[in-house]
């Protein structure tokens, strides 16, 4: 709206300038005159109705993103799915089984595929020290469930994220760095049909100190597992750990749909040897 036009608007009645002004953009409150000649209870500022017409339209083409997202369902994965360079070639075929323990590590894992190709819910964790093979059995768990579905041409959508990667990439939108805003994470790492996250625990920890995550991280993580009833989840950490990281509440949903079946999760042995 040109300034010219509002002073014609203010000069012929259509607007009224109540006097007070925007403490946001230190602009004056009008209030709009209605048909019947009287003026609306309700005063606003021009810079701030603008704001909100731009949030609209921000809001309105990150839908139509994330829509087009999900609507490629198998593509999803290698799209929006963060893997690490050494991994990228994971999959059940080329896992090392070392020893007897790898041996049920993998079986585990290809349990995993099947149970959820075949429609189960629940969640999937994965615990054990850093470099036994959590993460390349998550991504051949991912993979596999892709190509499980691709095959039988049922649309579902899998994600890959590791958590501490996850966490930087939408802080690094707080500054307006980018689309992966809170809200749209949120949103699609709830709709997802499958999610793999990677390394839970690491984002709120520094070296070998473990540290309880902020209220951010929390609240953001809590979010997503909240709303979600099939996540596969690998972890470095015990469950007293976690609780220690977290809290009850958070590692209860963690384990949701676990109770009374023992293969939902796989715990290598604190002699587990690591690949790396």
């Amino acid at each position: 709206m040109e300034l010219m036009s509002i002073e014609h608007m203010i000069a012929n009645g259509i607007l009224l300038d109540t006097g007070d002004t925007c403490t946001v953009h230190n602009k004056p409150y009008y209030r709009r005159m209605k048909r019947q000649g009287e003026y609306t209870n309700a005063a606003f500022c021009l810079d701030c109705q603008k704001d909100e017409l731009e949030r609209l339209k921000q809001s309105s083409a990150e839908q139509q993103t994330f829509n087009g997202m999900l609507a490629k369902t198998w593509s999803m994965f290698e799209s929006v799915s963060i893997i690490p360079n050494d991994l990228k070639n994971a999959t059940m075929k080329n896992f090392e089984e070392r020893d007897f323990e790898d041996q049920k590590a993998h079986a585990f894992a290809q349990r995993a595929v099947r149970y959820y190709g075949k429609g189960g819910e629940g969640n999937t964790l994965l615990q054990g020290h850093p470099g036994v093979g959590k993460s390349h059995l998550s991504i051949a768990i991912a993979k596999s469930l892709n190509d499980t579905f691709k095959i039988y041409n049922e649309p579902k959508s899998v994600i890959f994220m590791p958590v501490a990667r996850l966490v930087q990439r939408v802080q690094s939108s707080f500054n307006g760095g980018g689309r992966f805003t809170e809200d749209f994470a949120t949103k699609l790492l709830t709709e997802c049909d499958y999610l793999v996250l990677d390394d839970l625990g690491k984002e709120s920890t520094t070296e070998n100190n473990m540290k309880q995550a902020n209220d951010w991280t929390y609240r953001f993580l809590f979010n997503i597992l909240d709303s979600r009833s099939k996540t596969i989840i690998n972890t470095n950490f015990s469950r007293n750990e976690l609780i220690k990281i977290y809290d009850n509440a958070f590692v209860d949903r963690l384990t949701k749909g676990m109770r009374g079946d023992k293969d939902r999760i796989f715990k290598f042995s604190e002699g587990a040897v690591s690949k790396r």
